[in-house]
This record gives C-alpha cells, structure tokens and sequence, in this order.
C-alpha cells in the first residue's frame, strides 16, 4: 500500500445520558458494538474503554480547495470511547492513500483494509495533494464529498439511545465536534529538530478544528488519540463556562446550587490533560498549556464554580434561618 498523504478524522463528545457513572464491566457492555470483538480498557491514571473499531464503506469525492477530481473509494474506521464512565465520543478517521490504478477493486480488497481510503485521481504531487486535501476536508466539506460526520454522529446516536442508559443525566448539556487533519511534513533541513506542529481553532459554538504536521509517518499512528483526548478537554472547558455563564445571568434570588453542584460532582476530576495521549504527541499538551492556557483557564473555571456554590450555599442557609425566624 501507498504511503498515506493524509489522515482525516472528526470527533464527537457529549456527556453519557445516565444519572450516575458506568463502572467497568457496564462499560465494557455498553461499547461491545462488534460481537466477539474485545472492548479495550484502562483504569489508570483515569477509567478508559475503547470500543472495537468498525468498518464504513464509502465510494465518493473528496473536498478539495482547488477542486480536482477527487473519486475515493474505502473504508471509514469508527469507534466509540467511554472517558470515566461519564463522557461518551464516537471516533471516525480515515487514511487517504493513492490508488495503485484508476480501476475500482472488489469491495473485498477495500475492507481488507479498514480505516483507510484510496484516491484514484491524481491531483499533484504528494505534499500538493496532501494540504489540498488538508484545507478542503478543514474548510470546504460538503453533502458531496467525504462525511465523517455523519458517520460519527450516528455512532453516539447509537451509544447514546441504548435501553441501559436510564437518560438522566445529571447535567444537561450538549455535544461538540472537532475535526481533524493530519500529514507528514518532515524538516526541510535534515539536521533540524523533527518536532509536530499544531494548530487548534475555534470555529463556532460547538465546532473546532485541528491541523497536524508530524516528522515522520510512524507518528500518525496516535494523532486520533490525542484529538480524542484534546476533544474531552475542550468538551469539559466549554460545558463548564457555559453553565458558569448561565448562572451568572440568572436572577439573585435563584439558587444556582442544583445546577452547579453536579458539575463539581462529576466532572472537574475528569481533567487529565496528556493522561491517554500516546507519548510522541505529549509534547502538543505543552504547547497547550502555554497557549491558550488549558489547565488555567480550568483552573479559573473551578475556582468560580467553588465560589458560586460556597455563596449560594450561605444564601441559602441565611434563608433559612430568617424563614426560621419569622415563623
């Protein structure tokens, strides 16, 4: 098989409609998507199941921003990843990679190789193909071409609706998307440090975007787990300024403690920046953590949740003791 010119992928992240956590054998239920297929686990330093991964077949067009043919045929590799038993993703990703010919194959030679998609056009050479390809999944998507999300959307439709889950969370809230883009880009100066340059965008409300260039193929292989772990910590930041917002627009009077409490209950331990990041790519937390500033902003974040509740706590007791007095 051709080297990879791109790896595509998207992510989506929502909290787990059930009123408490799942601990480990209800996960490994819950994600056994694939009979016969072990779900994968891990428990330290933060619980951690991965589904089996399974296998979408798409023949179709590949966005591009200078919108050349751009036929592929293959598979989409999807799975579903349970973080603490609380926050539940699906997780499609795709290699793209150059067809040996422009001749369709069997679909037997394509699920031979799942996760990965064959380009059967030529649109330049492979640094040309891979930033056209890059900048049009990132930017130019449409109904058309490649749709990972919708791929990824109906697997955490399907986790999410199973007869196990009782559909109370304790928190509302809801879900974010987070596409990724990931290719080769070796140094131009072989004596030059190979390092991965990164780059993270807020595109709206619930939609971020990613970029990666990393030294050397071999690195790809955890980029989709380091998206997946970046996409639970933007996912806990943004629920949890979104509700900080909210209470800070309610009335005075109203008591904002049975909504934020659950918070501090069930997901502020949850931050583990890096935690299940492969250790080749640990090095993009630290940027992270200089620029923008994740475990700050959290830090920040926490810190005013702990304050809201400590004064609606005291509000609520001098309430009560004044009820106390005037009956």
């Amino acid at each position: 098989m051709n080297d990879p010119l791109v790896l595509l992928g998207e992510v989506r992240t929502a909290l787990l409609p059930n009123s408490g956590g799942l601990a480990t054998r209800e996960a490994s239920a819950l994600l056994s998507l694939l009979p016969g297929q072990r779900v994968l686990m891990r428990e330290r330093p933060l619980a951690l199941a991965v589904s089996p991964s399974s296998a979408v077949g798409v023949d179709c067009r590949l966005a591009t921003v200078s919108r050349s043919e751009s036929r592929a045929i293959g598979t989409v590799a999807a799975h579903a990843v349970l973080v603490g038993g609380r926050v539940i993703q699906s997780s499609a990703c795709s290699t793209v990679v150059r067809a040996a010919d422009q001749n369709r194959r069997p679909w037997s030679h394509y699920l031979n190789q799942v996760g990965t998609v064959e380009l059967l056009h030529r649109i330049g050479d492979d640094t040309t193909a891979a930033v056209d390809l890059t900048e049009g999944f990132l930017e130019g998507s449409t109904a058309t071409t490649l749709d990972l999300g919708s791929i990824s959307d109906r697997l955490l439709t399907r986790v999410r609706t199973d007869p196990r889950l009782d559909q109370d969370p304790p928190v509302r809230s809801g879900a974010t998307r987070l596409r990724w883009a990931a290719r080769v880009a070796p140094p131009v100066d072989g004596t030059a440090r190979a390092r991965t340059l990164f780059a993270f965008r807020l595109e709206d409300e619930n939609t971020r975007s990613v970029r990666i260039m990393v030294p050397t193929a071999r690195d790809l292989a955890g980029v989709q787990r380091f998206c997946e772990d970046l996409a639970v910590h933007d996912w806990l930041l943004s629920i949890l300024g979104a509700a900080l917002s909210e209470a800070d627009s309610e009335a005075p009077e109203r008591d904002s403690s049975a909504r934020l409490s659950p918070l501090l209950e069930q997901l502020v331990h949850l931050w583990m920046p890096g935690a299940h990041t492969p250790p080749r790519l640990r090095e993009l937390w630290t940027r992270l953590e200089s620029d923008p500033g994740f475990t700050r902003q959290w830090t920040a974040q926490v810190g005013q949740l702990r304050d809201g509740l400590a004064v609606a706590t005291l509000a609520a007791l001098r309430s009560s003791k004044i009820s106390t007095i005037q009956w």
